[in-house]
């Protein structure tokens, strides 16, 4: 019984399926790789080093198979969410913390921000669907409040993501917030020196900002395509007009 619903789910998923495949193999094989390489380590860096990527790569394969899980609590994930949540845990846990992007490239940490600020407003304009309804008319008032609602869950979350960041950093002794002048990678040593004052606070303001501005992007672009079906729309009817007479 377990098995025909998952083969209906990678049915009804086709596309999703073949993104869960893709990425399951991929993550798989770094797995395996981490795996053998821990024999053979004897600094203990680079063993936390690895130990920590092999985390990040446990944690992507939860979140590939996360559809399953909320479906036994009736919970459906449209493919499109759940093809982009994929891809954005791909690029931060894979990429980002499994091998190391945020530490390599300066500008990664800002990238992935935005990109869940814009991911983030998608799934807030989505929640507002299933709640009122695709079809649903909204006054002037009504647009502005799902406009304002959607910017703040977008900076709700992120600020959320920022505790966690800073819980595991406290915890854990890593990089998250990079606090650190001496390194940008999310594993510290001893001998890595944190910034002071202001600066210290640079990087989760920045990332807050970057949630606000993907919030924002998703809002203009919203309200474009509004415009162009009222456009759209004020054609027709003219068009219909002009017919009758």
């Amino acid at each position: 019984m377990a098995k025909k619903k998952d083969d209906a789910f990678d049915q009804a998923y086709s596309r999703g399926a073949k993104v869960k495949r893709f990425f399951t193999i991929i993550v798989f094989i770094l797995t395996v790789i981490t795996c053998i390489q821990l024999f053979f380590i004897h600094d203990s860096k680079q063993f936390n080093r690895q130990v920590f990527s092999l985390i990040q790569y446990i944690a992507f394969f939860l979140i590939l198979n996360s559809p399953k899980l909320l479906k036994k609590y009736h919970l459906e994930v449209p493919v499109e969410v759940y093809i982009v949540v994929t891809i954005f845990a791909f690029l931060g846990l894979v990429l980002g913390d499994g091998l190391n992007f945020y530490g390599r490239i300066h500008w990664w940490d800002s990238l992935l921000h935005f990109a869940s600020g814009v991911i983030l407003s998608f799934v807030a304009m989505w929640m507002i669907q299933m709640l009122i309804g695709r079809h649903e008319r909204h006054q002037l008032l009504d647009t502005v409040l799902i406009y304002i609602f959607v910017a703040s869950f977008s900076l709700a979350a992120g600020a959320f993501w920022e505790l966690c960041e800073y819980t595991t950093d406290d915890i854990f002794m890593t990089n998250n917030q990079q606090y650190m002048a001496s390194t940008r990678g999310t594993i510290i040593t001893k001998n890595d020196v944190p910034l002071v004052g202001h600066a210290a606070l640079t990087d989760t303001m920045k990332d807050l900002a970057l949630d606000l501005a993907g919030a924002l992007v998703v809002i203009a672009y919203e309200c474009s395509k509004k415009g162009i079906q009222k456009k759209i729309k004020k054609k027709k009817s003219g068009e219909t007009s002009k017919m009758s007479e």
